[in-house]
């Protein structure tokens, strides 16, 4: 029994050990975020656990409300390892999809640091990029505010990128008032409509971002296709643990 704890114990702190560092890896790119920083306690967390293991148990046998704070955390624990599971599954769900022909492409915005996109935007940019040049006939609308630390609307910086990759300045609108999801695909339907667009749209985010940014386009009633962009490795799990978050106010606030 001692050895199969011990084993157990070695397990469950080299899995936290990988986990503190996967958190932490954005951090070197200065893109640690707050779930990121969530993930990284929760991770030091179950490394403490792991380390104190016997003694949690020795506790847990001599002291009933030892025994009931050890039940509930551990509750606590697998219900938030559980629903995590549960986002994650919805994240994945969303394929890429193919769009009609002459469908715009609404490309969603992201942090600016200054006036330079963010990794995950710049991903985006480079995503949307290729659809433009793919379908030459196609419009984009770059949608997003202007945040703390940004110089410049997320709109303008994408329309800027764009520019710069070849994308003539006629075939992209800005929606630059937006500061969440909801609002960004809310404003753009108003341009779909205004310019006459259709209600069929290309929607260009990152992958992790697309079920989300796809479920409120239907709801606002827009048809929207999937068109991800590769999130950057290394600010994968900050992103991810960010949309886990998003995706619970999703569901239990706003959808």
């Amino acid at each position: 029994m001692k050895k199969a704890i011990q084993i157990f114990s070695i397990f469950v702190f080299a899995a936290a050990l990988a986990g503190f560092v996967w958190f932490l890896i954005p951090a070197w790119w200065h893109a640690l975020n707050f779930a990121g920083r969530l993930g990284i306690a929760v991770c030091l967390l179950l490394m403490a656990g792991a380390l104190f293991f016997r003694r949690i148990l020795s506790a847990s046998r001599s002291s009933k409300a030892a025994r009931r704070f050890f039940i509930a955390a551990l509750i606590i624990f697998c219900a938030g390892a559980s629903w995590s599971f549960a986002m994650t599954c919805f994240i994945v769900s969303q394929k890429a999809q193919k769009p009609p022909e002459s469908a715009p492409a609404i490309v969603l915005g992201s942090m600016v640091n200054g006036t330079t996109p963010s990794a995950d935007l710049q991903a985006r940019i480079g995503k949307a990029s290729v659809y433009l040049k793919s379908h030459p006939g196609a419009k984009c609308i770059a949608s997003g505010g202007q945040g703390p630390g940004e110089n410049i609307s997320e709109a303008d910086a994408i329309k800027n990128a764009l520019i710069s990759d070849g994308i003539a300045p006629s075939r992209i609108i800005t929606e630059g008032l937006s500061r969440t999801t909801f609002e960004n695909l809310q404003n753009t339907g108003n341009i779909l409509n205004k310019h006459g667009f259709g209600r069929r749209a290309a929607i260009v985010t990152d992958e992790y971002h697309e079920f989300r940014a796809c479920s409120i386009a239907r709801s606002l009633h827009i048809e929207p296709y999937a068109v991800p962009a590769e999130t950057p490795w290394y600010i994968v799990s900050s992103c991810w643990a960010r949309e886990v978050l998003a995706l619970t106010n999703y569901f239990l606030f706003i959808g």
